[in-house]
């Protein structure tokens, strides 16, 4: 959660506005209305009085002054509300009102009360509202719609007005000036509310933060808890399950010895139930080392090409056991690599074991090689088995997950093989891919940086 500038308030985005939400007008353009609506009322009301003590005033003044005093107001409302940015459109309306003000100073001969009237109120709303920069702006529009309301008038100069005149321009002065305060004074605690209003939402946002992080803290540690409990936990079942492996064998040579055929089978299934128990608590003591940030990477020098050969010769008989075919591709230059031979055989052995179990009657095939250029080893198992399907293939390395739960009760497995694998390959800076596709297998790419052992990593091995 990001906490709101109050900085921002006054500027409110007009071109990101959708269809779907109304238009955001700025605020100035509310508090301009009801000042330029009394005030041009209060101007039409001296400069009428102005008017009607000089003879021969032209009928399209009197329309042009009926027409600022009463319909202005609302068209630079109507102008501003449908403006993609209501506060420059309201800004430029500010300088129509000073042109206009100036022309009606030009067109009463500058009459020396009525034009100071008109100057005061274009002024004073002109800064308040926009500042010295549209202030410098405004008093060249007034000048400029003096010039031109005096070239209309002849460029005639008549100071005085009549008594009437002149206190009608004090008279309405003094109520615009509190006009103008009260709504200045309103908007200017509307705009306090509302930074409150932000001001206490950002608060609310930072305590929320802080109940998240808290929130966070706690469920790391009750992870790092969890992690340290399958470590211990992983541990205490090794034991005894080593015991039941070693035991069945024993049981299975006795009685291969003593022509006892009909219990091999018997031993036989248990000795490879407890392989299958003891290679899902391996798997969950490598996953709670990984989550509790415990697993390293430890290089070493090591002979790719008998790590292959022995890995594929311990996973030919449960390959080869659903009726699958099984070659082994090697293309690695005989020579030492430097890498961490252990994790390298668990990704092999995963990799294996997951394309043994999900084909069936098909190809399972191993290929490694080394590249030169790059240093990295490649492996890559292809099966024809079952296939992934796209939209599954996110859940395919989250531990305890596999493609779909009817693929756990088809063909078993605790999915942590793959979680494992490719965390390994991070870990030690390689990386994992999959293609597939439903019905015609699968192919998974692993490379993981194995560069060429030099003599001081052999002496050092």
């Amino acid at each position: 959660m990001t906490p709101v500038d109050t900085d921002d308030l006054d500027t409110v985005p007009q071109g990101t506005a959708s269809a779907a939400a109304p238009r955001r007008i700025h605020p100035i353009v509310a508090l301009d209305y009801g000042v330029r609506r009394w005030a041009n009322l209060l101007v039409l009301v001296v400069l009428v009085s102005c008017f009607l003590e000089r003879p021969a005033t032209p009928w399209w003044v009197w329309t042009f002054l009926v027409l600022h005093g009463l319909a202005w107001a609302p068209l630079a409302r109507w102008i501003a509300q449908r403006a993609v940015d209501s506060r420059e459109a309201e800004h430029r309306n500010l300088l129509i009102d000073a042109a206009c003000f100036g022309a009606l100073s030009g067109l009463v001969s500058f009459a020396l009360w009525p034009s100071a009237m008109m100057l005061g109120c274009g002024m004073l709303s002109i800064l308040s509202l926009g500042g010295a920069p549209l202030a410098r702006r405004g008093l060249a529009a007034w000048g400029a719609g003096a010039l031109l309301g005096a070239a209309v008038n002849g460029f005639g100069v008549q100071f005085e007005t009549s008594l009437r005149t002149s206190l009608f321009a004090v008279a309405c002065f003094v109520p615009y000036l509190l006009m103008f305060g009260i709504h200045s004074h309103a908007q200017a605690q509307r705009a306090l509310a509302a930074r409150r209003e932000v001001i206490q939402r950002n608060e609310q946002i930072t305590l929320k933060n802080r109940q998240l992080e808290l929130a966070r803290m706690l469920a790391d540690s009750a992870n790092r808890t969890k992690s340290a409990f399958l470590a211990n936990m992983s541990h205490e079942l090794r034991t005894p399950l080593n015991a039941i492996i070693g035991y069945s064998e024993l049981l299975e040579s006795e009685f291969m010895d003593i022509g006892e055929a009909d219990h091999v089978g018997d031993v036989q299934k248990i000795r490879s139930a407890g392989v299958t128990l003891l290679a899902m608590v391996e798997g969950v003591l490598n996953l709670s080392k990984m989550e509790a940030g415990e697993a390293q990477v430890f290089n070493s020098a090591f002979l790719p090409d008998d790590l292959v050969a022995s890995v594929a010769e311990e996973m030919r008989e449960e390959i080869e056991r659903n009726g699958n075919s099984f070659t082994v591709t090697s293309d690695v230059p005989h020579m030492r690599l430097l890498g961490d031979h252990e994790k390298i055989r668990e990704i092999l052995a995963h990799l294996l074991s997951n394309a043994g179990k999900f084909t069936r009657d098909g190809q399972v095939a191993l290929n490694v090689r080394h590249e030169a250029d790059t240093q990295m080893l490649v492996i890559q198992v292809d099966d024809s088995g079952i296939g992934i399907a796209a939209a599954q293939r996110d859940a395919l390395f989250r531990p305890f997950a596999q493609a779909d739960s009817s693929t756990t009760r088809r063909f078993g497995g605790s999915g942590l093989g793959l979680a494992i694998t490719r965390h390994y390959c991070e870990l030690m800076g390689g990386s994992i891919e999959v293609n597939s596709q439903v019905g015609a297998g699968a192919h998974f790419t692993v490379r993981v940086p194995a560069p060429v052992a030099a003599r001081r990593d052999l002496a050092h091995a």
